[in-house]
């Protein structure tokens, strides 16, 4: 795999003129698709590493470099890479291949003016999506998600996706049919999922299946979708465990939130870089609480894990339709379910209009299908 660096991130590694591998023919496939482009800017007075893959122009992103990490940058690149495959559903034979094929890590000079510029852009948009950045690990899977996810331009060409084109590249390396690059390049782990609204008197749940490497925001996206809520009210998640904390999995973009966590109570983790695989691989039930007003609690239990070949959301079926929003939470509910069954209460045609604006009637299969393919599809750019 040629990693080709920047004068900057060459004296950041300490390689010299004469360590460096000669550029070599990278200009077609399959060569093009195993050389990076990589550069290193500071953030937050933190060096960090920015790779573009010279094919696809799929990023990976590698934060807060000590002196020391510069040191054994190889094996952090061959991580960075691995992790993001991974995280984007390829098979673990797949990975493996293309590593084999990529060969042992080695450095040279940039050598391609337009892959210079496409570098470029690529740290702008980095810097620009510096709130998606963890700043409390390395490697970055879930802005290499987002940013793989955003129209990259090509001379006069149709724009593209670079996971999308990242996914092709692995099928053709694979030697996978055209017609068959999904099946053969993808294997997901999917959650399902049964999500219950935590009501008395009420049977109001759905169930879906999740990919397990995204992450809580997403999740957070699946339920709002799955229920028809609004999604104009704050939201948490917890997580009880034996012998430990319990986990209070945040939004931590809303400095409502951040300002009332309780730290001593709880472990606290951020929505954004938690993915589901790191708590459900070891917890079968979580709890979502959506709107602290009326305080919706949705149990979410684990049922079991299948697998899929598209990196994407499923809703199998439900039962129920949810509470209005801001009803008033349970007790409220109760009262509104008796004023609109009463066509006599002195209420009932005030709060039929007003259930009007609501929308809070049930969703058919293909509508909620149809958006829960927005979220961290190969073929649709993301819902957040």
């Amino acid at each position: 795999m040629l990693i080709q660096c920047t004068k900057a991130l060459r004296e950041k590694i300490g390689i010299k003129d004469g360590e460096l591998a000669a550029p070599g023919d990278y200009q077609e496939f399959p060569s093009r698709f195993m050389a990076w482009h990589a550069n290193v800017v500071s953030m937050d007075k933190r060096s960090v590493v920015i790779l573009i893959n010279n094919e696809t122009r799929y990023p990976v992103v590698i934060y807060g470099m000590l002196k020391k990490d510069f040191s054994k940058i190889k094996s952090l690149i061959d991580e960075a890479v691995r992790k993001i495959l991974r995280i984007e559903g390829v098979r673990e034979e797949v990975i493996e291949h293309y590593m084999r094929q990529a060969g042992e890590i080695s450095f040279s000079k940039t050598a391609d003016r337009s892959m210079i510029s496409k570098m470029n852009n690529t740290v702008r948009e980095v810097e620009f999506l510096e709130r998606y950045i963890d700043k409390d690990r390395n490697i970055q899977p879930f802005l290499s998600m987002k940013m793989g996810r955003r129209v990259q331009l090509e001379g006069k060409n149709d724009g593209f996706y670079p996971v999308e084109r990242l996914l092709e590249g692995l099928g053709r390396v694979y030697g996978a049919a055209e017609n068959e690059i999904w099946e053969e390049v993808l294997e997901v782990k999917l959650y399902q999922l049964k999500i219950q609204l935590n009501l008395e008197e009420h049977d109001i749940w759905r169930r879906v299946q999740v990919p397990s490497t995204l992450s809580f925001q997403h999740l957070h996206h699946v339920i709002q979708i799955v229920f028809n809520w609004q999604d104009e009210h704050l939201h948490q998640f917890f997580v009880n465990r034996e012998k430990k904390k319990p986990i209070n999995i945040v939004m931590d973009d809303d400095p409502a939130t951040m300002d009332f966590l309780n730290e001593e109570a709880f472990e606290i983790q951020k929505e954004r870089f938690t993915a589901l695989e790191d708590i459900l691989s070891s917890n079968n039930e979580a709890m979502y609480e959506y709107d602290f007003g009326d305080a919706w609690e949705h149990i979410i239990t684990k049922e079991k894990v299948v697998t899929s070949n598209e990196l994407r959301a499923f809703y199998l079926d439900g039962n129920g339709e949810r509470p209005p929003e801001d009803i008033g939470g349970e007790g409220g509910f109760e009262e509104y379910l008796k004023i609109i069954a009463d066509k006599n209460h002195p209420e009932h045609q005030e709060t039929k209009e007003w259930l009007e604006s609501q929308k809070e009637q049930l969703l058919t299969y293909a509508m909620i299908e149809k958006r829960l393919q927005l979220i961290a599809s190969p073929h649709r750019p993301p819902l957040f």
